[in-house]
């Protein structure tokens, strides 16, 4: 089955949030507010790393030395934890030095200089924050989403945290029963968050009963009649009573992605850009 065309996710060609500001809704900072910021910052880092050679710490085997408190930062209601924050962080890092290194054929490292260096009126450090934020504004979407259909209770991370710990509880305790674990037997936070992204959409777009998801015959007719549908063994295009599954299951996906890209875009993000860009560089 071969499906031509996907809905546009707003952003660039390649996928990623264009210098220097990401979406729209997240109210970027001004330029000259954010240069201050991320001196302050660095000048934090070098204080940091001179307190980092005389005390305790430096003896303890960590490295870094936090100079720079995260902001708050809230989605309508819920806030923004740290542990949140860092963990997406951890995770757009790679994208941002990919989009660099691509984009503007510079490398970065973990040297601030690097991440602050002026590339189209932005830097990398802003280009990653943003990029946090709007990772950060689609999952919360999903999970609010999920959340009104009685899926999960709320969108915050701590939720997510208690149903990884007590999914993996219930796995060791499967385990020392003799029981077969099917699938993973034990999640970390990054792959808790990716399948449970996976069952919530399933599980979404299995029920017509929720938002979007009924759809009538004319609907199905037009859709299938847009599109490419192969199917082994059948010369050209499948017949639709073929392919009606393939057909829902897409028009599915494809209605939930555009909920979710709602939703994100309707949330109320309250982000103190300045000091969120110099935590960002005081953890890069």
């Amino acid at each position: 089955m071969t499906a031509m065309r996907r809905p546009s996710s707003g952003r660039g060609g390649d996928g990623l949030p264009r210098m220097p500001h990401g979406r729209d809704r997240a109210r970027p900072p001004h330029h000259r507010r954010l240069r201050t910021a991320l001196a302050a910052a660095m000048a934090g880092l070098l204080v940091g790393a001179l307190v980092g050679c005389t005390s305790p710490a430096a003896d303890s085997g960590d490295d870094h030395v936090d100079t720079v408190d995260f902001p708050t930062i809230t989605f309508n209601e819920t806030a923004v934890t740290e542990r949140e924050y860092t963990q997406a962080m951890r995770t757009q890092r790679t994208a941002a030095v990919s989009h660099f290194s691509r984009t503007y054929g510079v490398t970065l490292g973990t040297d601030p200089e690097q991440w602050t260096a002026d590339h189209d009126g932005g830097n990398a450090c802003e280009w990653l924050a943003h990029r946090v934020i709007d990772a950060l504004l689609d999952r919360h979407a999903a999970y609010r989403i999920a959340a009104r259909a009685g899926l999960v209770d709320d969108d915050s991370y701590e939720g997510v945290e208690a149903r990884m710990k007590a999914a993996n509880e219930a796995n060791a305790r499967t385990k020392r029963d003799g029981d077969i674990v099917y699938g993973r037997s034990s999640y970390d936070i990054g792959s808790w968050l990716d399948y449970e992204a996976t069952a919530l959409r399933n599980a979404y777009t299995a029920d017509e009963s929720n938002p979007g998801m009924a759809l009538g015959d004319d609907e199905v007719q037009a859709y299938y009649d847009a599109h490419d549908w192969t199917v082994d063994g059948v010369d050209g295009k499948a017949p639709l009573d073929k392919v009606r599954g393939n057909v829902k299951a897409q028009m599915r996906a494809e209605r939930y992605t555009a909920i979710v890209a709602d939703e994100a875009a309707a949330i109320d993000a309250d982000v103190p850009w300045d000091e969120l860009v110099g935590y960002t560089l005081d953890r890069i």
